[in-house]
């Protein structure tokens, strides 16, 4: 599986200027290999309008996380040791732990917000009241 983008409907991900052609290059019989020549791309050029882009494709894989197409694979946290993880708990317990406020629940924030939107709206109302000409 090979990955296009968009410059004019094609991928233009620069590699600097002379990139070169290796053996993941795709083959004629490829449906994006058929569109770029359709649109008037030569085999051998760079794409984009100074001929100066990628040579080959991206090999896309599949990917269960957030990170982009060309992204390097995230690094395995290191594990801690005994002896670290014992001096943090000591450290721990020397500092009292943050105090959290309790968060208020889903309705009590809901009933909040309709009470604030309901004050606006009757400000507004008040507003107009006053400055609009009744007989409008």
């Amino acid at each position: 599986m090979w990955a296009s983008g968009v410059e004019g409907g094609i991928m233009d991900l620069e590699s600097g200027p002379g990139g070169s052609v290796s053996a993941a290059a795709i083959d004629s019989s490829n449906i994006g290999f058929q569109l770029l020549k359709k649109h008037g791309w030569r085999e051998g050029t760079g794409l984009g309008v100074s001929e100066q882009g990628r040579l080959e494709p991206v090999q896309a894989s599949v990917k269960n996380n957030k990170r982009g197409l060309g992204a390097d694979k995230v690094k395995k946290k290191i594990k801690e040791t005994k002896d670290n993880a014992a001096s943090d708990r000591k450290n721990n317990q020397e500092r009292p732990p943050p105090k959290k406020g309790k968060g208020l629940s889903k309705r009590m924030r809901k009933m909040q917000e309709e009470e604030r939107l309901f004050q606006e709206k009757e400000f507004e109302r008040a507003f107009f009241r006053e400055f609009w000409p009744e007989n409008v």
